[in-house]
């Protein structure tokens, strides 16, 4: 009970490695902190000042999005009723020497490219653009930043070209689970399509040019880039390509997603699902995928604690 109040007087806060909370356990006294869902025994009002500065800091990034809306809402009103498709505000264009043109007078005039490939690209066309590319950023002036899906670490010529534009210096990529649309941004254009540009489809692309929707864009990027993956240069303790897929898998899973919701929103066959889900189960050596989910439930709480 005495460290239970030198605790509580904030006199001493113990590591979750501490033996002593085995005491204050079986005591009854440690509380799961909202921040971390961890056992804790850190005094309550210093927990509650941390979740509000926290709450607040996200009030205050959810607002200035907010502050920005009226400004896009008048743009896509004005593009919907043909007012602006003169100015070449918003566009859609069908022609794709027309797509390819105005990506390449866009990428040649930016000092940063946002880009986001939800998509299998062709190898032979990707190894053409890893040339290109390669030379660009070695020439200065231009960064790249390359968001792909998970899927794409067990893609060798998506992987081939991460590693090589990355050795440049001058590019990053990372992979998400998250689903997004392709997207190409430069400082004075975005370009978005459900299909690859520049790739022998025909596609139409929305072309976008007003400065408030590029912002808006450039926000939604960086959404998925803070919550995404490193992949060349990795992080030294960062987790394996198959581990990313398992644990985006299981985290899917554990979200009560089917195996053809998560295939699809990872991009994989079903046959890799299966391959997985299998190596999985004989690793921890369970039979079904429920008793793998409780296996790994029980992991994680020993873990915390």
């Amino acid at each position: 009970m005495r460290l239970y109040w030198d605790v509580r007087r904030g006199d001493e806060d113990l590591k979750a490695d501490d033996t002593r909370l085995e005491d204050l356990r079986n005591a009854g006294i440690v509380f799961t902190e909202p921040l971390t869902n961890r056992p804790s025994t850190r005094p309550l009002p210093q927990v509650e000042r941390t979740l509000i500065r926290r709450e607040l800091d996200e009030v205050e990034r959810l607002l200035q999005r907010v502050r920005r809306i009226p400004s896009v809402l008048d743009t896509l009103d004005q593009a919907a009723s043909g007012s602006q498709l003169d100015t070449g505000a918003v566009e859609v264009v069908k022609d794709q020497r027309a797509i390819n043109h105005l990506l390449h007078n866009a990428i040649e005039a930016s000092a940063t490219i946002w880009s986001s490939q939800t998509r299998p690209r062709h190898p032979e066309r990707l190894a053409a653009s890893a040339l290109r590319d390669v030379a660009l950023l070695a020439g200065g002036g231009v960064r790249y930043r390359n968001l792909y899906p998970t899927s794409a670490r067990t893609r060798t010529p998506e992987t081939d070209y991460a590693r090589r534009t990355a050795e440049t210096g001058a590019a990053e990529s990372r992979t998400s689970p998250r689903r997004f649309p392709r997207m190409i941004i430069t400082d004075t254009l975005g370009l978005l399509s459900d299909r690859r540009v520049g790739e022998g489809t025909s596609e139409p692309a929305v072309v976008v040019r007003d400065p408030a929707l590029l912002a808006w864009l450039r926000d939604e990027y960086e959404l998925h880039w803070e919550a995404a993956d490193p992949w060349f240069p990795a992080p030294a303790d960062s987790p394996s390509d198959r581990e990313l897929i398992e644990r985006d898998i299981l985290r899917m899973l554990a979200g009560g997603n089917t195996r053809e919701a998560i295939t699809r929103t990872l991009e994989i066959s079903p046959r890799t699902y299966t391959t997985y889900m299998a190596a999985l189960r004989d690793r921890l050596k369970v039979k079904t995928n429920e008793q793998l989910m409780y296996v790994l439930g029980r992991r994680h709480t020993a873990a915390d604690a």
